[in-house]
C-alpha cells in the first residue's frame, strides 16, 4: 500500500509539474487573456489605490456598469476620488457626459475628470490590463517564461479562490524617448507603449501635451512587478498590484463582479 501510494503521489506531481498546480502560470495567463477578450458585459464595485506625485495615495470607489459588445458602453457611480455619475457612450460621442451637480460634457482626459486617478473612466473593465499584460508577453518571446511569470499559488479574494500570479520584469529602467511624429499628447505614448501616461507626466513635470522630438524620460515598461489574482472559475484578474522603482504604484480590485448581465439603455443613464 505504501508503495502504492509513493506512486500516485508520483503520478500527480508529474500531471501537476514542478509547481505541484495542475496549471503552469503560463497556461493561466493564457487562459485569462482570452477570458477578458470574451467579456461582452459586467458590473462590478471597483476599488483603487494609486500613487500621486506627491508621494500619497489617492483611493478610488466607484459603482460600473459596462458593456463591451456589440458597442461599448459605460456607467460609472463615483463615490471616490470625487462623486459624479459618468456615462460614456462613443457611438453617440467621443465625451464623457458627467452629472455632478450640473451636468456636462467633458473630454475622457479633461484634468476635472482625471483628478486624483491614473485612468479614465473610458478603460473600464478589463481592456488596458489585457494590453499591459500581452505586451508584457510579447517583449519576453523567444524568452523562457517562467523565468519572469510565476505562479505562487492559491488566495481567496472576494469569496472566490484565485490564482496568485507575479510578472517580474529584470529589465525594468527608466529610459530616455524622444516623442514620435505622430505623438502629439503622453496619451498617444502610453496606449503605444503600454505604459503609464500618469508616470511619464510625473518623470517629466509635464501636463498632456508633447511635441513630436521632445525628449522625455519614460519607464521601460508598466510595471517592475505585477502581482495578480485569477479567478479559478472565469480565469479574470479580480486583483492588481503594480510595483515600480519606487514601490507600489497601483491597486485595483473588482469585486461583486457579475459578468453577462443584461444591460440595457436605462442602464447608462443619470440616476
Amino acid at each position: 500500500m505504501k508503495k502504492l501510494s509513493s506512486f500516485l503521489l508520483s503520478a500527480l506531481l508529474m500531471v501537476a509539474g514542478h509547481t505541484g498546480f495542475a496549471e503552469s502560470a503560463v497556461e493561466i495567463m493564457k487562459k485569462s487573456l482570452d477570458a477578458m477578450g470574451s467579456v461582452k458585459s459586467m458590473t462590478y464595485h471597483f476599488y483603487a489605490q494609486e500613487r500621486m506625485d506627491d508621494g500619497k495615495y489617492s483611493k478610488s470607489d466607484v459603482e460600473f456598469k459596462v458593456q463591451a459588445a456589440p458597442t461599448v458602453r459605460i456607467y460609472a457611480n463615483a463615490h471616490l476620488p470625487q462623486s459624479a455619475q459618468l456615462v460614456f457612450e462613443p457611438a453617440k460621442s467621443p465625451k464623457v457626459s458627467v452629472k455632478k451637480g450640473l451636468k456636462l460634457s467633458l473630454a475622457p482626459t479633461n484634468s476635472l475628470l482625471m483628478k486624483g486617478v491614473h485612468n479614465p473612466v473610458t478603460r473600464a473593465g478589463f481592456g488596458q490590463i489585457k494590453k499591459i499584460l500581452e505586451m508584457s508577453m510579447d517583449q519576453r518571446k523567444g524568452q523562457n517564461y517562467a523565468d519572469f511569470l510565476k505562479l505562487i499559488g492559491i488566495v481567496n479574494y472576494d469569496g472566490k479562490d484565485c490564482y496568485k500570479i507575479e510578472l517580474t520584469d529584470p529589465d525594468f529602467k527608466i529610459i530616455p524617448y524622444a516623442v514620435t511624429a505622430n505623438q502629439n499628447t503622453v496619451w498617444d505614448i502610453g496606449n503605444a507603449r503600454a505604459i503609464s501616461e500618469y508616470k511619464i507626466k510625473e518623470l517629466n513635470g509635464i501636463s498632456d501635451d508633447v511635441k513630436p522630438g521632445q525628449q522625455l524620460k519614460v519607464p521601460s515598461s508598466y510595471a517592475k512587478k505585477t502581482t495578480l489574482y485569477i479567478d479559478k472559475s472565469s480565469y479574470l484578474p479580480v486583483y492588481h498590484k503594480m510595483e515600480d522603482e519606487k514601490g507600489i504604484y497601483e491597486i485595483y480590485e473588482f469585486k461583486d463582479l457579475k459578468l453577462g448581465v443584461a444591460l440595457g439603455d436605462v442602464d447608462f443613464q443619470f440616476q
